[in-house]
């Protein structure tokens, strides 16, 4: 028999049809080229679990399938997309100049490192990551940022992973803010700043619980927080793919608060993944979280970079941005418009930015 399979090998690599990897059966794959039984079953499964390929580099997500295979495949394979639907913008809502809100979802500026503030109107009001510290004695820039917005109580305090640029300022905020209720995603990790938040909980005395995967916050009668992941435990202790991801829900408008997970994540979440309205791009805009199907899924209206002004990670990167300018989202960030605010009744919703306070450069 192995015959037979040298003569369609044969006439496979010298016919002048390509193959289309999206509707390719294992069979015709594995007459490509470099794509043996274990390739082909993969890109099968990519697809099944995935939908189709939009582009000849998406093959590099299958495993064992890298750059140097598809250069060799280019000649041999198409990708043929006639057959898939324009892209679904039908959870994207109107933007409008001014409204009554029921929520606003505040992306502060606080440099290199992540801190949103949201807000139920007649409600509780949430503070997810807190940005890094000073430095030094100084207070850190979110307790700055907060006092701007004129927040005196915060309901619940949580935050995505323990890394510095995200858990930095919550002892400060702890110290300077009355905090009902602390939600931790509970991961092992040691450093002085995360050390130093315990303790400040600690001597606050608040509740204290531990984040659970589908746990649903209610901070309104129209507004809901749900942890959609309180972490991977099985991503061998990498904090950044850890992340907790909660989503605030109000009516027809939803922000997906992403922390710093990264492709692994991304990839176990896209089966379940829900369309948004305003994403806080994953991990500062790095190319370490952008897994296409998982953005396609996502479809953003609204797509917000949370970086420091010239930081030395030349976050967001520039590729990162161009994706999500594919995908039709509007670009916004706090590295060059300070904080994002978004308001929403949950059937519109309106944005503004506030640069005021103590400006940032930075280079940590």
């Amino acid at each position: 028999m192995n015959w037979i399979f040298v003569v369609l090998l044969s006439f496979s690599l010298l016919s002048n049809d390509s193959v289309n990897i999206n509707t390719a059966d294992e069979w015709t794959l594995q007459t490509l080229p470099g794509i043996g039984p274990i390739k082909a079953s993969g890109i099968v499964e990519y697809r099944t679990l995935y939908g189709p390929f939009m582009e000849l580099s998406e093959l590099e997500y299958v495993s064992g399938i890298g750059p140097g295979t598809v250069t060799m495949l280019e000649d041999l394979i198409f990708v043929d997309t006639s057959f898939v639907p324009a892209a679904d913008t039908l959870h994207w809502i109107e933007k409008v100049d001014s409204l009554s809100p029921a929520l606003i979802v505040s992306y502060l500026d606080v440099g290199q490192g992540d801190a949103i503030l949201v807000e139920a109107v007649g409600g509780k009001t949430l503070l997810f990551d807190g940005g890094p510290d000073a430095g030094g004695p100084l207070e850190p820039v979110v307790v700055f940022r907060l006092r701007e917005l004129g927040v005196d109580t915060i309901d619940i305090l949580s935050f995505s992973h323990p890394h510095a640029d995200h858990v930095g300022g919550l002892a400060s905020v702890m110290r300077n803010f009355t905090v009902l209720e602390v939600f931790d995603p509970g991961m092992p990790y040691s450093s002085w700043v995360y050390e130093d938040f315990l303790s400040s909980v600690m001597d606050a005395g608040c509740s204290y619980r531990f984040f659970e995967t589908g746990m649903i916050l209610q901070l309104s009668p129209l507004v809901t927080a749900c942890v959609v992941s309180a972490g991977a435990e099985e991503i061998n202790l990498n904090l950044n793919e850890n992340s907790a991801v909660l989503r605030i829900t109000c009516g027809n408008f939803s922000t997906l608060l992403t922390g710093d997970m990264e492709e692994k994540s991304e990839r176990m979440l896209t089966p379940e993944a829900l369309p948004v309205t305003v994403v806080k791009v994953p991990h500062h805009g790095s190319l370490t979280s952008v897994f296409p199907p998982y953005l396609r899924r996502l479809n953003p209206q609204i797509a917000v970079f949370s970086a420091g002004r010239d930081n030395r990670f030349g976050h967001p990167h520039p590729l990162v941005i161009e994706i999500y300018q594919e995908l039709g989202s509007e670009i916004l960030r706090t590295d060059t418009q300070g904080t994002i605010v978004v308001q929403t009744d949950g059937e519109v919703f309106s944005i503004s930015t506030l640069m005021a306070g103590i400006q940032i450069r930075d280079y940590h």
